[in-house]
C-alpha cells in the first residue's frame, strides 16, 4: 500500500463514484519501490464489481490521462503477465510507451488488444453512471468548479474538502472516503450557512467517525444535522456573553427570553436551540410546526435571521 498513491487518488475531481473507487484501489495496490501490477481478479475482488464493469471504468481512468497501462508478455512462453499500471503522479507516467502497446499516447487501443478479453455484456448488474470520459471534459469539470467555488461554495472548497478528510478517523473507511468526495457540494452548503470550519465542522466529522462503524458514511450530509446543532450551541453561547456584559441585564434577560423558561447554561430553552437546529440544517420545516411566539423567540436568541425564516416560508 502506497500513502502517497491513496491520497493522490482522493484528490481527483471529476469522476463518478465507482470510477474513483476502483481508482483508489488501484492506488491502494500501488507499491512504492516496484510499481502497481494487480490483476484484474485482484481489482474486481477489491471494488465488488465484475471484471467487464472493471475495463470499463479502467478506460475512463486512461481516457481522463489518470492512468496510463502497459502490456507486459513473458519472454518464455509468451503467455500474458499482469498488466503494469502508471498512476498519474509517478515519473514514468510521462516516459513514452511501449511502442507495441502503445497505451498512454492516445485514447486509441492498443492494436493487440483491441478486442478486450472480458465481454462487456448489457446485462452487466452494475448501474451505469455519467462520468467524465476524456481529459477534455475533465478540464471542464474542474475549471468549472472553480468557478462555483469563488461563487457561492466558497474561496477555497478542495482545501475545506481536505480538512474534513483530515479530521476524519476511523469511522471512515477507504472506501467511504473515495465515495464521499462526490457530494462535496454539502460542504458549500455548510460554508455559505455561516458555518465556521474549525469551531462548527471539523469537531463533528472527528467526533461522529472516531471509532469503526458498522455501516458506511457515504455522503458529507450525513453530518449535517450534528453540525447545525453545534453552530446553533456556539451562537446561543457566544449571545450568552454578550448578553452577560450589559450592565443591570442577565443572560436571559438580554437576549429577550422569560428566566423562567431557562433550560441550558446558556439562557436559552434546549427546545428552541433544536428547531434553530433543524431550520438551519436545510432540511424539509412545516411552516404549520412554528408559533409566532416561537420564531420571535427564536429571533431574540440569535439563533436563525429573518432570511432563512422567510427562505422557510416561517416569517
Amino acid at each position: 500500500m502506497s500513502h502517497r498513491a491513496t491520497n493522490w487518488a482522493i484528490q481527483q475531481r471529476g469522476l463518478a463514484p465507482a470510477t474513483k473507487l476502483v481508482l483508489w484501489h488501484l492506488c491502494d495496490r500501488h507499491n512504492p519501490d516496484y510499481g502497481c501490477f494487480p490483476s484484474q481478479d485482484q481489482l474486481a475482488a477489491d471494488a465488488e464489481i465484475s471484471r467487464a464493469s472493471l475495463n470499463t471504468h479502467l478506460d475512463k481512468l486512461e481516457l481522463a490521462g489518470l492512468i496510463r497501462r502497459e502490456r507486459r508478455l513473458d519472454d518464455d512462453t509468451k503467455r500474458q503477465r499482469t498488466t503494469r499500471y502508471f498512476l498519474g503522479f509517478e515519473e514514468e507516467f510521462a516516459l513514452k510507451p511501449c511502442p507495441d502497446s502503445g497505451h498512454g499516447s492516445t485514447p486509441e487501443p492498443c492494436p493487440d488488444l483491441a478486442k478486450s478479453r472480458v465481454q462487456n455484456l448489457d446485462t452487466n448488474p452494475v448501474s451505469k453512471e455519467p462520468v467524465i470520459t476524456t481529459a477534455l471534459d475533465a478540464g471542464a469539470t474542474r475549471e468549472g468548479r472553480v468557478e462555483v467555488s469563488a461563487g457561492d461554495e466558497g474561496p477555497d472548497l478542495d482545501a475545506a474538502e481536505a480538512a474534513c478528510l483530515a479530521a476524519c478517523g476511523e469511522g471512515m473507511t477507504p472506501a467511504a472516503r473515495a465515495a464521499i468526495t462526490a457530494t462535496t457540494a454539502t460542504i458549500g452548503a455548510w460554508l455559505k450557512a455561516g458555518y465556521d470550519l474549525d469551531l462548527d465542522v471539523l469537531p463533528v466529522i472527528a467526533d461522529r467517525t472516531a471509532r469503526p462503524r458498522g455501516s458506511p458514511i457515504r455522503t458529507w450530509d450525513y453530518f449535517s444535522q450534528a453540525i447545525a446543532a453545534r453552530h446553533a450551541k456556539r451562537i446561543a453561547q457566544g449571545a450568552k456573553a454578550r448578553g452577560a456584559g450589559e450592565a443591570g441585564a442577565g443572560p436571559s434577560v438580554a437576549l429577550g427570553v422569560p428566566a423562567v423558561a431557562s433550560g441550558t447554561p446558556g439562557g436559552i430553552p434546549e427546545h428552541l436551540l433544536r428547531l434553530a437546529a433543524w431550520i438551519n440544517s436545510g432540511s424539509y420545516v412545516p411552516p404549520s410546526a412554528f408559533t409566532n411566539t416561537t420564531r420571535d423567540a427564536l429571533l431574540r436568541a440569535g439563533l436563525v435571521t429573518e432570511a432563512t425564516l422567510r427562505a422557510r416560508q416561517i416569517y
